[in-house]
C-alpha cells in the first residue's frame, strides 16, 4: 500500500499532520526569532529544551523533585521570576495540582515533554473528529486554529495546558456517542484527567449533566466516580501533610488573584496602560466564548431532550464555555489584570466551532482568515517571549 493509499483509508492524517507542522512553524519563528533573553531566564537541563522550561515549568520540576515543600536553597531560585522567598505560605507550591509533577516524577523531565507533546498530536486527531462530527469539512480548519493557537507554546511546554485539553476533548469525543461503552471510557477518563492537572478541569463535572439528561444513571455514578479520584486524594494527601484538606486555597491567595465584576479588569487594563494588542485578542477570545456558547445553549436548550451528539452544540459544552468565560472575565491581577485569562480560554476548543463552521460555508471567509492570521501572529510571539524568558500569560 503506498503513502497516497494510506491516507485515503485515513484521512484524518493529512489535516492533523498540516496542523502539527503549523504548529511548530509558529513554534520555531518564536523560539528562533531576533528576542534576547530575559533575566529571568530558566536553564534546568542546559538544554534546547530550556526552550519549554520557562515560568511554571519550574515548580512542577520542583515539586516533582521535592514534593509541596521546598527546601530554602530551592525556593531561592524562584527569586529570577519575581517570587518573594521565603514562600509565605510555606507551602505555597500546593496551588499546583499533582498531575503534571506526577508525570515528570515517573518520566524525568524528558519524557514527561515528549509526552505532552505526542498528546497534543491526540487533540487534534479528538478536535478533527469532533468538528466533522459536528459539520463535515470543519475538522481541517478546527485542526488549524487549535494547531497555532495565541497559546501554541504552551501546548508544546512542560505545562498543564495540554493535558487539561485531552481531558476536555476525550469527554466531548466520549460524550458525542455515550452508548458506546469505549466512548464513554474515553469520556471517564477525561473527568479523571480534568482536575488533576489543572483548577479549571473542575469544569468537567459539568457534563455529567448529559449523562443525567439522557437518563444513564450507572454512567452518571462512574464519571462522577472517575472525576472525584484526584481532588479526594489531594484533600487527603493536604490534611495529612499540611493539616488541611483546602491547603490548596490559602496557596492559591498567596498569587494575589481578586475577583471583581466581569470587565472590570479590561477597564483596569485601559486604566493602567497594560491593554495591548494581546489584550485585544484576549476581549476576541472571550467574546467567541460568550457567543459560543449561548448559540451551544439555545440549540440543545431541552433539558430532557438533549440533542443526539454534536457535543460542540450541547447545553454542557455552553454552561462550560459561559463559566470559563466569567472566570476571565472576572479575574484580576496587580499590574497586569488580564493575566493569564487568555491562557485560561486556550483549552476551550469549542469556541472556535463556529469559526470553522463559517469556512466550510464560505472558504474565504473574512473572519476565519482573520482569525488564523490573529492567532499565529500572537502564537509566533507567546512562543518567543517565553523561550526567551520573558513573561506571556
Amino acid at each position: 500500500m503506498n503513502v497516497q493509499e494510506r491516507l485515503s483509508r485515513a484521512p484524518q492524517i493529512r489535516p492533523v499532520l498540516t496542523g502539527w507542522a503549523a504548529h511548530w512553524v509558529i513554534l520555531l519563528m518564536g523560539i528562533l526569532g531576533p528576542i534576547g533573553d530575559a533575566p529571568a531566564r530558566l536553564t534546568i537541563t542546559g538544554t534546547w529544551l530550556d526552550n519549554f522550561l520557562q515560568w511554571d515549568s519550574q515548580w512542577f520540576v520542583d515539586i516533582a523533585r521535592y514534593g509541596y515543600v521546598f527546601p530554602a536553597h530551592v525556593q531561592r531560585t524562584f527569586l529570577a521570576t519575581g517570587n518573594a522567598v521565603p514562600f509565605v505560605p510555606y507551602d505555597k507550591a500546593a496551588a499546583f495540582l499533582p498531575g503534571l509533577p506526577v508525570v515528570i516524577h515517573a518520566l524525568g523531565i524528558g519524557g514527561a515533554w515528549g509526552l505532552t507533546n505526542v498528546l497534543f498530536v491526540l487533540d487534534l486527531f479528538l478536535a478533527y473528529a469532533i468538528a466533522e462530527e459536528a459539520c463535515q469539512g470543519a475538522g481541517l480548519p478546527a485542526v488549524l486554529l487549535l494547531a497555532v493557537s495565541p497559546c501554541a507554546i504552551f501546548f508544546s511546554s512542560l505545562y498543564t495546558e495540554t493535558y487539561t485539553l485531552t481531558a476536555f476533548l476525550l469527554i466531548l469525543w466520549g460524550l458525542e456517542r455515550p452508548d458506546d461503552r469505549r466512548r464513554l471510557a474515553a469520556a471517564c477518563f477525561g473527568a479523571f484527567l480534568a482536575p488533576s492537572f489543572h483548577d479549571l478541569g473542575f469544569f468537567a463535572i459539568l457534563f455529567a449533566l448529559r449523562l443525567v439528561r439522557l437518563r444513564r444513571l450507572g454512567a452518571v455514578l462512574a464519571f462522577v466516580a472517575c472525576f472525584c479520584i484526584t481532588p479526594t486524594a489531594y484533600a487527603l494527601y493536604m490534611w495529612r501533610r499540611f493539616g488541611t484538606p483546602f491547603a490548596i486555597f490559602a496557596a492559591e491567595n498567596s498569587w494575589h488573584r481578586h475577583w471583581t465584576w466581569p470587565f472590570v479588569n479590561v477597564g483596569d487594563a485601559i486604566a493602567q496602560g497594560a491593554f495591548t494588542s494581546v489584550g485585544a485578542l484576549t476581549v476576541f477570545v472571550i467574546a467567541l466564548m460568550c457567543v459560543q456558547g449561548g448559540i451551544a445553549i439555545w440549540r440543545d436548550r431541552f433539558l430532557l431532550s438533549p440533542s443526539h451528539g454534536r457535543m460542540i452544540d450541547s447545553l454542557e459544552s455552553g454552561l462550560w464555555m459561559w463559566g470559563l468565560a466569567a472566570i476571565d472575565l472576572c479575574a484580576n491581577m496587580p499590574h497586569n489584570p488580564l493575566e493569564s485569562t487568555l491562557r485560561f480560554a486556550s483549552v476551550v476548543y469549542p469556541a472556535t466551532g463556529g469559526i470553522a463552521r463559517r469556512f466550510v460555508q464560505q472558504p474565504t471567509s473574512f473572519l476565519f482568515w482573520v482569525a488564523l492570521a490573529s492567532f499565529a501572529a500572537v502564537g509566533a510571539l507567546g512562543a518567543g517571549l517565553f523561550s526567551h524568558g520573558w513573561f506571556f500569560q
